[in-house]
């Protein structure tokens, strides 16, 4: 598993409308779609004039007919555009009504569908938290295995890494303030193997271990993953953004590790090629950075 997954702070919000006045509505719309009707015969009958009044002037001018005559059809010919023009004008009118406030009002009085389980992709939810929000909380996984999570308030950051940084990459830059605007529950470790297979019901990892950290998953499972949690604990399970990631990696610091800028110290904080004598470990085993969370630094790559 590339990283622990996260769950929003409140439950997910109710979509269901307010109770029916559908048949308000409803009469509404038959009314709307009458007055439209009357508008096309009116406009219909203003473009036939127009015709006939450019097909009666172009008559008269071959017969020579009199002056009168003449005078008769630019007459009509007017009286027909003037209706053709007073039917675009009301058409505009009636497409404002129907795109502006009104018709959103008419919306609201009809009740909507409740809201279906959130895809695996969920983003966060938009209900703010109570001020009781806990510190923590702890997932049932069934059959004695539960997964932490601890909580991560929202606040602004600087994403990316200076040029000058050792190790510094492309997409490292440039650096941006991101602004994390919601809290959110992140899982102090990697998922482990055996919270995997307790979700799941298999365990496609290579270095095996119940307490290491699950891997040769792909980003299809691991939204699957995050899915059939849903469905286990009634959260709204997903994976992290990148910006929520780096954000809780960093945990306040503007420095190249969440512990300080010197590589020394890594080896205290994380399993990395210097010391991991290329395995997976145990989660949880090195000191986690100042917000509670393990391994955000090495043990498997995220």
């Amino acid at each position: 598993m590339t990283t622990a997954p996260v769950v929003p702070t409140g439950p997910s919000p109710d979509a269901t409308g307010a109770p029916g006045t559908a048949k308000t509505a409803g009469l509404a719309v038959a009314s709307l779609v009458a007055g439209i009707l009357g508008l096309c015969t009116a406009g219909l009958g203003g473009i036939a004039g127009v015709i006939l009044g450019i097909f009666a002037l172009r008559k008269i001018g071959r017969s020579g007919g009199a002056l009168r005559g003449r005078g008769l059809a630019i007459a009509g010919l007017i009286v027909s555009v003037c209706t053709v023009l007073v039917w675009m004008l009301a058409a505009v009118v009636v497409g404002v009504l129907l795109l502006g406030p009104e018709s959103k009002l008419m919306e609201k009085d009809v009740a909507r569908p409740k809201a279906a389980a959130p895809p695996a992709d969920a983003r966060l939810s938009p209900a703010a938290p109570t001020a009781a929000a806990p510190a923590e909380l702890t997932l049932d996984l069934g059959g004695g295995v539960t997964m932490k999570m601890v909580l991560i308030r929202p606040g602004k950051f600087v994403m990316g890494s200076p040029d000058s940084e050792e190790g510094h990459q492309r997409n490292e830059g440039p650096q941006h303030e991101v602004t994390i605007s919601k809290p959110f529950y992140m899982g102090v470790t990697e998922v482990t193997q055996a919270q995997y297979e307790a979700v799941m019901g298999t365990n496609p990892s290579h270095f095996r271990g119940p307490t290491n950290p699950v891997e040769t998953v792909s980003w299809i499972d691991a939204t699957e993953f995050c899915r059939k949690l849903f469905e286990k604990t009634r959260q709204a399970v997903r994976l992290p953004t990148e910006a929520e990631w780096e954000y809780a990696c960093r945990a306040g610091t503007r420095t190249a590790y969440s512990f300080g800028d010197d590589p020394v110290a890594l080896g205290e904080h994380a399993w990395w090629a210097g010391n991991s004598d290329k395995t997976t470990h145990s989660v949880g085993q090195k000191k986690p950075n100042a917000w509670g969370l393990y391994d955000m630094h090495g043990n498997v790559r995220e």
